[in-house]
């Protein structure tokens, strides 16, 4: 990695790996292909990148009404129609977004086992899901196993990335083709550990961030409240 990169940045090889990975490499996805990726968290975005990388034509992404900042940068990154699951019928929407359905769902959202349903409503016949948003254990209720079997789906669930993807990762960042600065929010220094994983997890009052990287001697961050 190029050493002149900031390390907040730096550190985004791993998520924007991932997106490669899920986004593009797994689900072999391609210039005719449309995509949805349910959930705009760090990896989420940066499977837009992945999807606007392979050349699809069309790319549609979704958020809650707290995410309005990640998807506003969804499509300053390449994502062409933004969902808020909260005030729009993610389905319905998704399916009139792309006219009918995509060809690739990836699934990112965690803790919610009801989206592996909305992908299989989502994807159009022989379509490819990727499942990587971990559900905590939490099972889907009402699988409609029949409209996979119908639409000959293929169903993938995902835990990491190649050593391939991982190097594309590392170019694309080296490349400065996209703004990943906008993505990294915050630097926690290493005496801060707890309070960064806290944060990223949602429960700091507040605050919603996007991407954090702990960093040795970086200054403290002052939480709110």
């Amino acid at each position: 990695m190029d050493p002149r990169i900031p390390a907040g940045v730096a550190v985004m090889f791993n998520p924007l790996a991932a997106g490669l990975s899920w986004a593009g490499s797994i689900p072999a996805t391609g210039p005719g292909d449309r995509v949805v990726i349910l959930g705009a968290g760090q990896r989420g975005l940066c499977c837009v990148i992945a999807a606007r990388a392979a050349g699809v034509r069309q790319i549609v992404i979704t958020g809650l009404t707290r995410d309005a900042h990640k998807l506003a940068l969804a499509r300053e990154l390449g994502a062409d129609v933004t969902i808020n699951v909260e005030a729009e019928d993610v389905v319905a929407r998704a399916r009139e977004a792309t006219g009918g359905g995509a060809e690739v769902v990836v699934d990112t959202t965690p803790y919610a086992p009801q989206s592996l349903n909305h992908a299989i409503a989502i994807a159009v016949r022989k379509g490819r899901i990727v499942v990587a948003g971990l559900k905590g254990q939490r099972l889907a209720n009402e699988l409609p196993v029949d409209d996979v079997i119908f639409k000959e789906l293929t169903i993938r669930g995902v835990l990491s990335m190649s050593v391939d993807d991982t190097f594309r990762a590392i170019d694309l960042i080296e490349s400065g083709r996209y703004p990943f600065e906008k993505m990294h929010t915050h630097s926690f220094p290493i005496e801060q550990a707890e309070d960064a994983i806290h944060a990223l997890a949602g429960e700091v009052p507040g605050m919603n961030p996007l991407h954090i990287a702990i960093v040795p001697g970086a200054p403290r961050v002052a939480l709110p409240g």
